[in-house]
C-alpha cells in the first residue's frame, strides 16, 4: 500500500511539473526559426509555409519570435553562419534544413548551446550508423520507397519498350541518393523477375541537375541528345517536372512522349501534370513535415517528449489519384504558398 502510494504521489508530482512547465512556456521566451539555403525556392516555401502556420497556432510572430533565416542562395556556409548567429541571439529551437555530414559540426554546436535541433526529410547518420550530437529528432519520408514505386510506375508504362531512362538529382546526398539507388535496384527485380520486359531498356548514370531551373532544363536537353533513344526519366529535384518536360519540349518531342516522373508538388508542377507534361509526381510531405517539426519543438518546450525518429509518407501524385495522391489536395497547399509569401 504504502509502494503503491508512493508511486501515486510522484506521478502527481510529475504532472504538476509538467504542468506548471506548461503554464510557464511562453513563445517571447523560446524563439524559433527555420534555417535554410535558397529560401526563395518554390519548394523551400512549402516547408517555411508549414513551419510558420504551425508557430502561428502556437501564439509566435512571424518577424518577432520565429522568422526565416538562412541565405537565398546555395552556399551552406552561410546557412551554418546564420544557425549559429541565431544561438548566440538566444534562439531556443530550430529546423536546420540539413541533407549530409556537412551539417554535424553545427548541430553539435547548437545542441552545446541549448538549442533543441530538429531536421526533416533527411534522415541523418554518421558513418557509425549513429545520429550526429546534438540532434534532438528527425523525420523524413522513405526515399527507398518511393524510388521503388517510381520504378514501378515507369516500368508498367514502358513495358515492351524499347530506350534508355536518364536518372538526374540535384546534389549528392542521403535522400536523393537513396531514392535513385532504390529506383535501379527495382528496376533491376522487376526486369529479372519478367514483372515487365524491360529487356530493350537501358537505366543511364544517375547526372546532377542542380537546383536552379534553367541551368537544369539545358543539362537535361543535353541528356536528351547525348541519349536519342530516351524514352523517361525520374528527376529527384524540386524542379525535375519542369526541367524535364521543358527539355523534353525543347527537344522537339511531344508532350507526354517522354514518360516523366519528378518530385515535389509545386503550382508549377502540378500544373505540368494536368497539361501532361509529366506522368507522376512525387509529393514529399514538405509542409506536413515541417509543421510536425515545429509541433515536436512546441512539445519539447512544454516539458514533453517526443520520438527522436518519425516516419513520414510521400504520395505518388497522378491525374487518377485521390486524396493526398490526387491534385487537389496539393493544389490547396500550393495556393496558400502563393497568397502567404506574394
Amino acid at each position: 500500500m504504502k509502494k503503491l502510494t508512493a508511486i501515486l504521489v510522484a506521478l502527481v508530482l510529475t504532472l504538476s511539473m509538467a504542468a506548471a512547465l506548461a503554464a510557464e512556456y511562453k513563445p517571447d521566451e523560446y524563439p524559433v526559426a527555420i534555417c535554410m539555403s535558397n529560401t526563395n525556392h518554390p519548394v523551400h516555401r512549402i516547408v517555411q509555409l508549414g513551419f510558420l502556420k504551425a508557430a502561428e497556432s502556437f501564439g509566435y510572430e512571424r518577424g518577432k519570435n520565429v522568422n526565416v533565416i538562412g541565405t537565398e542562395g546555395g552556399d551552406n556556409a552561410e546557412v551554418y553562419a546564420a544557425a549559429e548567429a541565431f544561438a548566440a541571439e538566444g534562439g531556443k529551437g530550430i529546423l536546420l534544413w540539413a541533407g549530409d555530414s556537412s551539417a554535424f559540426e553545427t548541430i553539435a554546436s547548437l545542441g552545446a548551446q541549448n538549442v533543441v535541433v530538429g531536421v526533416p526529410h533527411f534522415k541523418l547518420l554518421k558513418d557509425d550508423g549513429n545520429p550526429p550530437e546534438g540532434l534532438t529528432f528527425n523525420m523524413a519520408c522513405d526515399p527507398v520507397l518511393y524510388g521503388k514505386q517510381v520504378a514501378e510506375l515507369m516500368a508498367e508504362k514502358l513495358n515492351g519498350k524499347e530506350g534508355s531512362v536518364a536518372l538526374t538529382q540535384n546534389t549528392k546526398n542521403v535522400t536523393e541518393n537513396s531514392a535513385s539507388e532504390s529506383f535501379v535496384a527495382t528496376w533491376n527485380e522487376l526486369a529479372a523477375a519478367g514483372t515487365y520486359d524491360l529487356s530493350k531498356i537501358k537505366v543511364l548514370p544517375v547526372e546532377l541537375e542542380g537546383g536552379f531551373a534553367d541551368q537544369a532544363t539545358a543539362i537535361n536537353l543535353g541528356i536528351i541528345q547525348a541519349n536519342p533513344d530516351l524514352i523517361g526519366a525520374f528527376g529527384t529535384t524540386g524542379n525535375s517536372p519542369i526541367t524535364w518536360a521543358d527539355a523534353a519540349t525543347k527537344a522537339g518531342k511531344a508532350d507526354g512522349e517522354l514518360v516523366l516522373v519528378g518530385m515535389d508538388a509545386t503550382v508549377g508542377n502540378l500544373e505540368y501534370l494536368k497539361q501532361g507534361k509529366v506522368a507522376a509526381i512525387v509529393a514529399q510531405p514538405l509542409y506536413q513535415e515541417a509543421y510536425k517539426t515545429m509541433e515536436y519543438l512546441n512539445e519539447i518546450f512544454k516539458g514533453n517528449e517526443v520520438p527522436f525518429w518519425t516516419d513520414l509518407v510521400a504520395p505518388i501524385v497522378t491525374l487518377d489519384g485521390t486524396g493526398e495522391s490526387g491534385v487537389d489536395f496539393h493544389q490547396n497547399i500550393a495556393a496558400e504558398v502563393a497568397e502567404f509569401f506574394k
